[in-house]
């Protein structure tokens, strides 16, 4: 009987960590399965984690409209150098929530930008400017 007294309470302990789990838990643990996906050339994976039509300002393209499209152009989209980036740049945090990832390559700025959804992230963006 003192078992099944306990058991609410042992649920409780389990499931609260889950249930407080803020934006900024749940984007660190999202984050290392986007990088391996993009170190891995996962298009699918990556596609999956991406909102569309996605804004992609990144010389003459300016949007990727269905995930079919991204994931036949994943590799002209995801250049070695926004590899890199996504592999070795720190994510900052907007007041929104958002996370961004910023670079400066040929005189210009760029930006990866990550929407919460749900428990997870989306990628939302590329962003070119002036540096």
């Amino acid at each position: 009987m003192k078992s099944v007294r306990f058991l609410p309470l042992a649920l409780f302990a389990i499931l609260l960590p889950l249930l407080t789990a803020g934006p900024a838990d749940n984007f660190a643990k999202w984050w290392p399965t986007f990088q391996a996906a993009v170190a891995k050339g996962d298009a699918k994976a990556v596609a999956q984690n991406t909102r569309f039509p996605l804004s992609w300002e990144n010389g003459p393209i300016r949007e990727i409209k269905t995930e079919a499209e991204f994931v036949n152009g994943f590799d002209k989209y995801f250049t070695g150098e926004i590899r890199k980036a996504v592999a070795t740049g720190k994510p900052d945090v907007l007041p929104d929530g958002t996370y961004i990832i910023t670079w400066k390559a040929r005189g210009n700025e760029y930006s990866l930008y990550f929407k919460p959804q749900g428990s997870a992230f989306m990628l939302d963006a590329l962003s070119e400017g002036p540096a």
